[in-house]
């Protein structure tokens, strides 16, 4: 979910400079790296050891077969998930005070270019079929609309994201590019509304483009949409923007278009987290907009806050999660437990793995939903242009 950056800076008012956290990773392959980050997270949650061995497995699998390629020192074809090219990020979010863990990741293709890479994730959602829960129908509806003839570098293909809670079977979601094939802004409005047509979600999608206009004009961009791999009624859509100035008042006009946004509590913690600025600093921040079949405008929506570049270091990011996390109720212990086991130095040191945190409501009188989306920065450089 990056842009191409630069490797950043503090602007939080620290004199020190900071610095990615950087993963040694020489000689490990994909597979090896990510199992032993999602393990590392599951146990510092307090998933038990058996969940803990199903899930490396089921992990394992869904990386096959180019998981088993070594990293190397540099991106063959950089992703567009992260800054410097990796091709995935693991998050943990809490919904009714429980832990989920997900990773996001993009398919390397066995030709080293993005079309390769969009064949292979094409490929990993037909393999997908035979997983409990799992229902390809909507997917095969609008498929043809986000792929390409000649996928661009560094940019959104076929994406994938596995999902799971103690006591549920792990949920899968494909991940689009509205883009594909251009970035004209009425372009890929036609696309998301052609998709959301064939998906029979025209009423709340019509409610969203009818403030399209003014989005538009205010900066925001469609980056890419995302669709739940089941035909349940409360499958969900997701369409994520990107708030290009970076600033409160354009964030919050985006969120306000779903019926569960509670701008008060949303602008509370932008002030905490960003310590009363009106624009975030660094990358952009993120909104994204859930919609179901039966609802009349977008039931949900998630604002992804930026922290690097906002917060002083890792050590100042979890801190000001951890805050958050006791205001909704969560006891933040095994989360700050897990954010030392995984840097890769002292978090004090370092910025980056801790990118962005998701912060969702549902209801007033409910907890919100927290998320936190931790980035392996690998190859100590971002992609350049």
């Amino acid at each position: 979910m990056r842009k191409v950056g630069v490797v950043p800076s503090s602007r939080a008012g620290s004199s020190s400079v900071r610095r990615w956290g950087v993963f040694p990773t020489h000689g490990v392959s994909f597979t090896q790296f990510l199992t032993s980050q999602y393990r590392t997270v599951a146990e510092h949650l307090g998933f038990s050891p058996s969940d803990v061995e199903t899930l490396v497995t089921e992990l394992s699998v869904a990386l096959s077969p180019w998981g088993d390629h070594p990293i190397g020192s540099c991106p063959e074809v950089p992703s567009f998930v992260s800054a410097d090219g990796f091709p995935a990020e693991m998050s943990i979010s809490w919904r009714d005070r429980q832990p989920e863990l997900r990773i996001l990741f993009e398919s390397l293709g066995e030709d080293a270019t993005p079309a390769g890479c969009q064949r292979a994730g094409r490929a990993l959602t037909e393999r997908l079929a035979d997983r409990p829960g799992v229902d390809l129908s909507r997917y095969h509806r609008v498929e043809d609309l986000f792929v390409s003839d000649d996928p661009r570098v560094n940019r959104p293909t076929i994406w994938h994201s596995l999902a799971w809670r103690p006591g549920e079977s792990t949920r899968y979601k494909a991940y689009f590019n509205p883009q594909a094939d251009s970035t004209d802004p009425v372009d890929v409005q036609d696309r998301m509304t052609e998709a959301m047509g064939r998906l029979g979600l025209e009423r709340p999608w019509g409610w969203v483009r009818m403030w399209m206009p003014e989005m538009m004009d205010r900066g925001n961009e469609v980056e890419f949409a995302a669709l739940d791999l089941t035909n349940s009624d409360r499958a969900r859509v997701k369409v994520y923007f990107r708030i290009t100035s970076r600033a409160w008042e354009d964030l919050n006009s985006v969120a306000a278009l779903a019926a569960g946004h509670d701008s008060e509590r949303a602008a509370r913690v932008w002030r905490s987290l960003y310590h009363g600025q009106d624009k975030a600093e660094g990358e952009e921040p993120m909104v994204c907009l859930a919609f179901r079949r039966g609802s009349a405008r977008p039931e949900e929506a998630n604002l992804y806050f930026r922290l690097p570049e906002n917060a002083v270091s890792d050590e100042d990011a979890a801190e000001r999660t951890a805050v958050l996390m006791r205001q909704e109720g969560l006891d933040p212990r095994p989360y700050l437990s897990a954010i030392n086991a995984l840097a890769p130095q002292h978090p004090s040191t370092t910025t980056g793995l801790q990118d962005l945190l998701a912060f969702r409501t549902t209801s007033p009188d409910e907890p919100a939903d927290i998320g936190m989306y931790l980035r392996f920065s690998v190859y100590d450089r971002p992609v350049e242009p």
